[in-house]
């Protein structure tokens, strides 16, 4: 009779965790499935003590679509991961999956190291599991979503929260609400905080044009002013003839040596330029880095006002 009840309870598990995913996956996920240890009940809780856990799936689930397919995503997983060498023998996709799984996993530094496996994997179905992760409340969660944050990664979640918005506005209410309880003291200002920059990229995104930070603004030996972008290359600008170039070896847009016009006239000019030819916006953040520029200089860029 017991063999039984664990044997109902594991096609239980697999059928719950088969519906967080595409249809189209159900071969790959299968595989992905049966490695997992579901016969392991004893788990390490947040106590740090082991504990029998009769459920290894919590009940509750947030729906989403994809694509139009209505997924149900647990809330929280409880299972131990399978051993290094069976997960090997896995494809990157079937990694992809599994990895996907563990990031409802209730321990945070597991779900972050499961992040860290997705770097440069840029597959669709991903995206409703690492957009939950920024309505989370771990600070390093966030810091990975925001290094590995590229142009495919925003144009997924551009697609995404436009099939979801009620759920983009949901998880951007719990965001906000991590901020207010646990990073206000960090981040005086929510405009500063990291989960809501990766946020403001999301919905510039959503407008059609591609966006990026700019991590460096200054003024270099030869007085140009300069614009270093964290992830874009703009290498053919100079087809614009606008007298906007970029440096290929520093990874920097920058401008002549101003004479006519002063530094915010080419700051304002080299980024108008970069939305308007390129399609892309350049965000000034709490994290750009200013390089012999003055304090009143800097207070024009911020505000993108020249003195009278």
């Amino acid at each position: 009779m017991k063999n039984w009840f664990k044997k109902d309870k594991f096609v239980d598990y697999k059928e719950r965790l088969k519906k967080a995913f595409p249809k189209n996956l159900e071969s790959d996920l299968n595989v992905v499935l049966d490695i997992i240890p579901f016969d392991e009940n004893r788990i390490k809780l947040y106590d740090g003590n082991t504990h029998m856990v009769s459920d290894l799936i919590h009940e509750n689930f947030y729906t989403t679509k994809l694509d139009s397919e209505e997924l149900e995503i647990p809330v929280r997983l409880y299972f131990n991961e399978p051993s290094s060498s069976k997960e090997k023998s896995l494809t990157e996709k079937q990694q992809a999956i599994l990895s996907c799984i563990y990031l409802r996993h209730h321990n945070g530094y597991l779900r972050q190291r499961r992040l860290e496996n997705l770097k440069g994997i840029n597959f669709y179905w991903i995206t409703p599991f690492t957009f939950q992760l920024l309505g989370e409340y771990v600070f390093e969660i966030l810091e990975v979503l925001d290094n590995q944050l590229d142009d495919s990664q925003l144009e997924n979640s551009k697609k995404y929260v436009l099939e979801n918005p009620k759920y983009w506005q949901q998880t951007e209410s719990r965001m906000i609400s991590y901020w207010n309880e646990y990073y206000r003291f960090k981040s005086p200002k929510i405009k500063t905080y990291i989960g809501r920059l990766i946020f403001d990229q999301i919905k510039i995104k959503t407008h059609g044009f591609k966006v990026d930070e700019i991590v460096e603004i200054g003024i270099d030996s030869n007085e140009r002013l300069f614009i270093k972008p964290k992830r874009e290359k703009f290498t053919l600008i100079y087809r614009t003839a606008t007298e906007v170039h970029w440096d290929e070896k520093g990874k920097f847009l920058y401008s002549p040596k101003p004479s006519a016009w002063n530094y915010i006239d080419w700051y304002k000019h080299i980024t108008k330029i970069i939305e308007t030819e390129c399609k892309c916006k350049l965000l000034l953040t709490y994290r750009t880095i200013w390089t012999n520029i003055s304090d009143d200089l800097k207070k024009q860029i911020k505000t993108k006002k020249a003195t009278a």
